[in-house]
């Protein structure tokens, strides 16, 4: 398996992930709600670094009679001898229904796993090794990965609780609370407060922060991962929905479909003139709609093939271009282009009719689901025979509608607004939850003004809308403008599963936390 192979697997496998073979003898340690305490060390830039780890779960009571209605299960990492009072950041992914593995083990935490080359201890049959992360974040904040209701070994408590925390306002809420036990069960509350957020993961967070600040518990950063951006800003719906084109530009050139000229250029000069066609002709476009004569539309349908890769005759008389279009068309009929990453390609299933994530080449086996129920058992001494869930199910009883992906059928998608807000990212219904996302992380914003918030994506995640939050974050208030810090980096949805990007991600994330705890 090579590297490449490894950096475009998403999602799916850590929706399976609990097939590790269990001893008979082992301790279910979910079964009592303990909590397991480890010690270990990772080499970090030549330095070792040594760190207390933390495996179990944190219950989410109900106020009023103190009942458990969940088990909210977490890691947590913390370095030893460290200073008083040093940061601290809570992390998770989205879907809703994906666990924290994937921010965990190939992002943020201080060992990853890896595809095993050469002579490296082979971890699981699937060819991985685990090895010290010399990326991790735990250089610059302790760190608490965080399994929502529903995910990982996360459960309610009885089934007709379930409906509490399936719904975006309830998976907040609940979040909050446990943030707040934990941070007064380790007396960490003086530490500043950093949330972070992948995908689904980014609505999350802003309705946590708005919460957490609603409760008059300050959070000094929120990092906002390949979801969008959750911030009022003045850009028109004709350059949010223009700027999508570069991202599409993006998978073009890495597969080989643009005309020669821009082919011959670097990726980043082909998206550079792909955006400056985007926020000059295309938008102007895009804002004048019907009143285009029938010469002007087609000379921008041109303009759209050239910066696409598609022919002339895909694309619609509306001059838009959409995802499903690029994944479906850009490499002919037989062949089909990831969603979360464009890099990544496989056989098209043409008896489909709606897109399926679980045939989508870029969420393929990104993260052996063997390895990470050893690392939990073996590393950090946490032994469980309960499934460790992911969205795509797999537990028992296995689900037989919609593919078994249990969050699209039970989450609750009652709770949206009557005015959907913008979420200037991945279009709502695939990942959104129908949450008022805008609402959350702006009103933390105007309660607390020394919030800061960092906003990343990778240019090949095709629905990521990478250059709409880029160009988003410089068109804020002026008040939010010296707040916001957005990245654009060389990775698709999962960014952090490229070498170059996910060191580069760790550099502009410690500059960040740095700052803010300056400020």
């Amino acid at each position: 398996m090579t590297l490449q192979a490894t950096t475009r697997r998403l999602f799916i496998a850590l929706a399976i992930s609990a097939t590790a073979p269990l001893s008979a003898r082992a301790q279910d340690t979910s079964a009592t709600q303990g909590v397991v305490v480890t010690h270990h060390q990772v080499t970090v830039a030549g330095k070792v670094l040594r760190y207390t780890a933390r495996a179990g779960f944190i219950p989410i009571r109900d106020n009023e009679a103190g009942d458990v209605h969940a088990n909210l299960f977490f890691i947590a990492y913390t370095l030893d001898g460290a200073v008083k009072h040093r940061p601290l950041t809570f992390l998770w992914n989205g879907g809703p229904g994906s666990n924290s593995g994937l921010v965990h083990l190939l992002g943020f935490g201080p060992k990853r796993i890896v595809t095993a080359t050469g002579n490296m201890p082979r971890y699981s049959s699937a060819g991985t090794a685990l090895v010290d992360n010399p990326d991790t974040w735990l250089t610059v904040s302790d760190l608490v990965f965080v399994d929502p209701i529903g995910t990982g070994y996360s459960r309610p408590t009885k089934a007709e609780y379930a409906a509490e925390f399936y719904q975006s306002p309830g998976d907040a809420e609940a979040v909050a609370e446990f943030i707040r036990v934990y941070r007064n069960r380790y007396d960490v509350a003086d530490a500043p407060l950093f949330l972070m957020g992948e995908s689904y993961g980014v609505t999350r967070a802003s309705l946590v922060s708005e919460a957490l600040e609603r409760r008059r518990t300050t959070v000094s950063g929120v990092i906002l991962l390949s979801g969008g951006f959750p911030l009022p800003s003045d850009v028109s719906p004709s350059v949010r929905a223009a700027l999508l084109l570069p991202t599409f530009t993006a998978a073009a050139y890495t597969n080989h479909k643009l005309v020669a000229d821009l082919q011959r250029l670097s990726i980043h000069d082909a998206i550079a003139a792909s955006k400056a066609y985007a926020l000059g002709g295309y938008a102007a476009a895009l804002a004048r709609g019907d009143s285009l004569s029938q010469t002007e539309r087609d000379a921008v349908i041109m303009q759209l093939a050239r910066f696409t890769g598609l022919p002339a005759t895909e694309i619609n008389k509306n001059l838009r271009v959409s995802m499903d279009q690029v994944s479906t068309t850009l490499l002919g009929p037989t062949m089909t282009v990831g969603h979360y990453d464009s890099r990544a390609v496989g056989p098209r299933d043409t008896t489909q009719t709606i897109y399926d994530p679980t045939t989508d080449p870029s969420l393929k086996d990104i993260l052996d689901g063997a390895s990470v129920v050893r690392y939990m058992r073996d590393e950090l001494g946490f032994k469980s025979d309960v499934f460790y869930q992911g969205p795509f199910g797999g537990g028992y009883p296995p689900s037989t509608s919609f593919r078994g992906d249990w969050m699209s059928v039970r989450w609750g998608r009652g709770e949206a607004p009557a005015a959907e807000p913008v979420t200037q990212g991945r279009a709502s219904g695939r990942g959104r939850g129908g949450a008022p996302m805008a609402q959350g992380l702006a009103a933390a914003t105007a309660t607390d003004p020394s919030l800061r918030v960092f906003v990343a994506c990778g240019y090949f995640d095709l629905g990521g809308g990478c250059y709409v939050s880029e160009h988003s974050a410089q068109h804020v208030s002026a008040d939010l403008a010296r707040r916001v810090t957005a990245r654009v980096y060389g990775g698709g949805h999962a960014t952090y599963t490229d070498d170059a990007a996910r060191r580069q991600l760790f550099a502009d994330v410690t500059k960040f936390i740095q700052s803010a705890v300056a400020k």
